[in-house]
């Protein structure tokens, strides 16, 4: 994908944290999971599964400011980290990216099928004690939006 990795995302995490935390600044991060891919790799075979990691990455970058971070944390799970941005803001490029993905005519080896993703974003708070509870809440809205049944973003507010 040619995206940044988990221990990257990790430290950059960390430091766009404290520096919100420190000066007061907004900052949003947004966890963004692939829809039943295993299925994608079960269905069509490997390298229609990197075929649709590269592609998302590929829209993920020309949805997002060049100030933002975007990273692959886990097989199928991005990140993107939003600077000087409130949640409320935040979600107007990740509802556009959402609707982009699930319109996006995936095609691999003759193969058309759909993808759609589930976004959990969070934002700091004068109350988080931690770049661990921050990412938490990103990812307790991520399986909230999965168990609210997929294809949709949730918040932590």
């Amino acid at each position: 994908t040619g995206l940044y990795n988990r221990r990257h995302f990790k430290d950059n995490l960390e430091r766009e944290f404290l520096r919100a935390i420190r000066y007061k600044s907004e900052l949003s991060l947004a966890i963004l999971d692939i829809d039943f891919f295993k299925k994608i790799n079960d269905s069509y075979g490997h390298s229609a599964g990197d075929y649709v990691l590269k592609e998302i990455a590929y829209l993920i970058l020309q949805t997002f400011r060049k100030t933002d971070m975007v990273f692959r944390i886990g097989g199928e799970e991005f990140a993107i980290i939003i600077t000087e941005t409130p949640i409320e803001k935040a979600v107007v490029p990740l509802e556009r990216l959402r609707k982009m993905i699930d319109e996006y005519p995936f095609n691999c080896n003759g193969n058309d099928y759909n993808v759609t993703v589930s976004i959990g974003v969070s934002e700091v708070t004068k109350y988080m004690e931690s770049v661990h509870q921050f990412f938490e809440e990103a990812d307790k809205a991520l399986y909230k939006a999965k168990s609210n049944g997929r294809n949709q973003i949730q918040t932590n507010l």
